[in-house]
């Protein structure tokens, strides 16, 4: 099949005007001018799509589709009491069958935005069942806290629970693992946690300098944080006086295969010690803008040589998945905050997003940008109103487009979704379930 549309954006390599894509089985064969592909590639399909831009499918690197469906339960708080209200308290109002729903909800929204790679964090075996079903790429970490249970236990149950949902797993699916944040867990568990895992080869993510009340408890423990757990009866690690990126080196919880999650409140002491380590850092700029969380100090970062991508965080905290916004935000907060126009741009950000995630998770290998011997994960952007006249395409995806102009997304050469149709999930189906567990979680909250 050949992929032609007026502008072919590879991000590895200059964009294409009137470019085409030839896609054979689930690898991308050829990528350049129409001509030329269609030359090369016989008497192939032609799949036209006229006035749109070819990308590379959305990398999602940080996202919880678990809570989907609690979008909008509490838009007017800061991280800890929103956890309180909006995640916490309504989650134990559902079951396990509420939370697949909401898991295939998100499934739903990513494909229909044009992401095709998630790196999904979850308490809860359910993402990697939903990304299955859905056919998406990604990794499914299992989030890890050692709760009223002993680290060994807890690490116990959390590796066989890894063990199931590698079997259930698709094949475009990995597995791995996520103790949820320094603060949520004692240091034994976090130290085992890092063997174990390398042992079994497992990727880690985890949650660090989110606020600045974690790192104020971290490195002096000190600050709101104590007082809020212990008001909300939640257990608080005790604080080990450390910085939260020394703290987590001397756990053995940096390098290439840990994927840092926000990264707000860091030292530039412990920057430089994350690019050095080859930590990646998942920025999550709207729902770090909307939690009143703080602005990561991306440009620092990419200065001290850390692999800085891109994600949403859950629905229940940003209230859209959709990697466009993210882009966009991405450079508006660090210009609005510096008064520096220049110090983040569209083809920086385009990077996060696509090929820069894919790296970050391991994966650059197979996807993350328009190459031959690639896997064909494509997204198409319908260049409509609002995005034409197009004179730089990658301007025009970073400063124009959305989620809605996507007209096609494509993981592994197959079709998920094309023009309003999606073919691996019900979304009827998965709708009409959404809305009645948003109504039912209306009903119980009012009454409670």
């Amino acid at each position: 099949m050949i992929i032609k549309a007026e502008w072919v954006v590879p991000v590895s390599a200059p964009p294409i005007r009137d470019g085409a894509v030839l896609v054979v089985g689930d690898r991308i064969e050829a990528v350049g001018p129409y001509r030329a592909v269609k030359a090369g590639a016989g008497r192939e399909e032609v799949l036209d799509f006229g006035e749109a831009i070819i990308m590379p499918g959305l990398v999602n690197a940080h996202s919880h589709v678990m809570y989907t469906v609690m979008r909008g339960l509490e838009d007017n708080a800061t991280l800890f009491p929103w956890l309180a209200s909006g995640i916490i308290g309504p989650s134990s109002l559902l079951g396990p069958d509420d939370f697949l729903w909401s898991a295939r909800l998100g499934c739903l929204e990513a494909i229909r935005a044009g992401i095709t790679c998630l790196a999904d964090t979850s308490p809860r075996p359910l993402a990697s069942k939903a990304m299955s079903e859905a056919s998406l790429r990604g990794i499914a970490y299992l989030e890890v806290f050692s709760g009223e249970a002993g680290p060994e236990e807890a690490l116990e149950v959390a590796l066989k629970t890894v063990m199931d949902m590698e079997k259930e797993a698709s094949d475009l699916i990995e597995i791995g693992i996520s103790p949820h944040s320094p603060y949520a867990n004692p240091p034994e568990l976090l130290k085992m946690v890092a063997e174990e895992a390398r042992r079994l080869g497992l990727k880690i993510s985890i949650h660090l300098a989110e606020t600045k009340e974690e790192y104020d408890y971290l490195a002096e423990g000190k600050g709101r944080l104590a007082d809020f757990f212990r008001e909300a009866g939640w257990k608080l690690a005790e604080s080990p006086g450390r910085k939260p990126a020394f703290y987590l080196e001397e756990l053995g919880l940096l390098g290439p295969d840990v994927l840092l999650a926000h990264c707000i409140h860091l030292s530039d002491e412990g920057i430089r010690l994350i690019g050095r380590a080859g930590s990646p850092v998942a920025h999550c700029p709207k729902s770090n803008a909307k939690l009143g969380s703080g602005i990561a100090r991306v440009p620092e970062m990419l200065e001290a040589g850390v692999k800085v991508c891109l994600g949403t965080d859950s629905t229940a905290s940003n209230n859209v998945l959709d990697m466009f916004e993210e882009m966009r935000t991405a450079i508006f907060l660090q210009r609005a905050s510096r008064a520096d126009a220049p110090v983040l741009r569209a083809e920086d950000v385009l990077y996060m997003a696509t090929l820069g995630g894919a790296e970050a998770l391991g994966l650059s290998d197979l996807v993350g940008s328009l190459e031959p011997g690639k896997k064909a994960d494509i997204t198409v952007v319908r260049l409509r109103e609002g995005l034409i006249p197009t004179y730089d395409p990658v301007s025009t995806l970073v400063y124009c487009a959305s989620r809605s102009d996507v007209v096609m997304t494509m993981v592994n050469g197959r079709v998920l979704y094309r023009e309003g149709e999606f073919t691996t999930l019900d979304a009827r189906g998965v709708l009409r379930a959404c809305r009645s567990i948003g109504e039912k979680l209306a009903e119980e909250l009012v009454a409670a």
